[in-house]
């Protein structure tokens, strides 16, 4: 097994390679997502107790459940990143078939699959260095989007989350010298 960084492994078989992309960060990182999420599910939790076993919203009702329903959407939101950044992984495998991909938590992830030979490009996503999105994007409180793009006759594809740009090449140079490797096979 091979290391492109801290986060990424690849290994050539004899028909296939693998890449395993890790989500994990930083440990301080992951506690202050940890207190984040501990301190939302206190303020939500106790939300609801008032909302519903006190009368301290008499006349207010509707804006306890706006209220609630906004906490349990971040609070599913902020969940899956904190799960993401302890467990989180991207499998690809690409063989001469089929290039399959799969963000996955604990095993669990819907994989996506299209022809290996139907591949266009592959190129390093294009932000801006001081957009809004590029911030956004490699902000360590958020899933992030990838930032390799690949692209084939009917479909296209993010991976990489949160990869700097080095990592990230290094990364689109083994995947694109493999994939030409097998459309000149056929």
């Amino acid at each position: 097994m091979k290391w492109i960084g801290n986060h990424i492994s690849y290994k050539h078989h004899d028909d296939y390679l693998t890449i395993i992309i890790s989500g994990k960060t930083d440990s301080w990182k992951v506690n202050l997502i940890l207190l984040w999420l501990i301190a939302w599910l206190c303020i939500g939790l106790s939300m609801i107790y008032y909302s519903f076993f006190s009368n301290i919203f008499d006349g207010q009702r509707w804006y306890a459940i706006t209220f609630i329903a906004f906490w349990v959407y971040f609070l599913y939101r902020i969940s899956r990143v904190y799960l993401w950044r302890k467990y989180g992984m991207e499998y690809i495998k690409i063989d001469a078939d089929k290039f399959s991909y799969k963000r996955s938590i604990f095993g669990y992830g819907k994989a996506s699959e299209f022809l290996s030979k139907n591949i266009k490009k592959i190129y390093l996503e294009d932000f801006d260095n001081k957009s809004f999105s590029k911030t956004y994007n490699e902000s360590f409180w958020i899933l992030g989007g990838g930032v390799i793009k690949i692209t084939s006759i009917d479909n296209q594809l993010n991976l990489g989350s949160q990869l700097n740009s080095v990592d990230a090449n290094k990364l689109i140079k083994i995947i694109s010298t493999y994939t030409n490797k097998i459309k000149s096979r056929t």
